[in-house]
């Protein structure tokens, strides 16, 4: 099966399906972009492989890191998430690709145990470069409110993404959906010289 397959096949399965426009790399990025800086606290969190660990301290060296936000029962806009993601993965996988990390945060603690995490994330054929994460039911609205997010319920999330680096704190918010190639090139320009 090859990874585009996979990745159609995980939006299947999460009931949605990109519009054509969005799988066209020729489409300028959509949605609104700006800088901020960011404080985030080392709440833990626990991957698709069960190791828990504080979000800080597993990624403040990581250099590049892509943040997203979805839950694995969405049929909104989580689909789209990680058909994003999942081409910015493929990306990933060639020998001149930036060293981005991608981080996909559950918004459902509750339901996306990481044995779900891990589920979805083979149906998406992700890498070892994205990483599918959930915070406790008690951390999860901290978590989300240090991203600058509602904690709010979990159907009205919003469709964002957030690349930077934990060592500056440094973040571009992207709201929308972004163009893949344009997430690998401004990590492209984020990552140091060498």
């Amino acid at each position: 099966m090859t990874r585009p397959l996979a990745i159609a096949c995980a939006l299947a399965l999460l009931g949605t399906l990109a519009p054509p426009a969005a799988a066209d790399p020729a489409v300028p990025m959509q949605g609104a972009r700006s800088q901020e800086r960011l404080l985030l606290p080392d709440i833990p969190v626990t991957d698709s492989h069960g190791r828990t660990r504080g979000f800080v301290s597993r990624y403040g060296g990581a250099g590049p890191v892509l943040i997203s936000f979805l839950y694995t029962n969405c049929t909104e806009n989580c689909g789209m998430t990680i058909s994003v993601l999942g081409l910015v993965d493929q990306d990933l996988q060639a020998r001149d690709a930036p060293p981005l990390r991608l981080v996909a945060i559950s918004v459902d603690p509750r339901r996306d145990t990481p044995e779900v995490l891990a589920e979805v994330a083979r149906s998406a054929w992700a890498s070892e470069k994205w990483d599918w994460v959930v915070a406790s039911p008690g951390d999860t609205p901290a978590l989300l409110a240090a991203f600058g997010l509602d904690p709010g319920p979990i159907e009205a999330h919003d469709s964002v993404y957030l690349l930077g680096d934990l060592q500056s704190g440094l973040f571009t918010r992207i709201s929308g959906v972004p163009d893949p190639a344009e997430l690998v090139a401004l990590a492209r320009q984020m990552a140091p010289a060498e």
